[in-house]
């Protein structure tokens, strides 16, 4: 199932049972940007896990050797020692940092742009999401 339909889905379903405000709606899946952020609570998530982005943030080439033979060829996801020498610590912090800070900064912006002051105002807002393909008065595409 796409996130976008499951998020909407489930969103609804959460509200239309009464339960909205009790649970923490945590989407992960093809969240690569802030834009995908900011789409995914338009649709109702609370939180979202971007995790593949932060792996590449560290250097991921998305090779899929993470769990075969020594592993990831950059060092991200090995247990062998020699591959682990190829990442510190601090230089793995400073790129984590770096990426949230540039997608909190762009967030903010999206945020701005809407005419929304957070990210909770934000939740369930599918009125300020549109469909590119779409022909509709805000100057879509047809």
């Amino acid at each position: 199932m796409p996130i976008e339909y499951a998020i909407s889905n489930v969103h609804q379903f959460l509200a239309n049972e009464g339960v909205r405000d009790e649970v923490t709606l945590i989407v992960s899946g093809g969240i690569r940007n802030p834009w995908d952020i900011a789409k995914a609570i338009a649709m109702g998530a609370d939180g979202i896990v971007i995790g593949t982005a932060e792996l590449v943030a560290l250097g991921c080439i998305r090779c899929g050797c993470c769990e075969s033979g020594r592993g990831c060829p950059r060092g991200i996801c090995t247990t062998d020692s020699e591959l682990l020498e190829l990442l510190t610590v601090d230089w793995c912090t400073r790129r984590l940092v770096n990426m949230h800070n540039a997608f909190r900064e762009c967030l903010v912006d999206i945020l701005y742009r809407l005419g929304v002051e957070s990210s909770a105002a934000l939740r369930g807002r599918t009125d300020l999401l549109m469909h590119l393909d779409y022909d509709n008065d805000r100057g879509g595409q047809s």
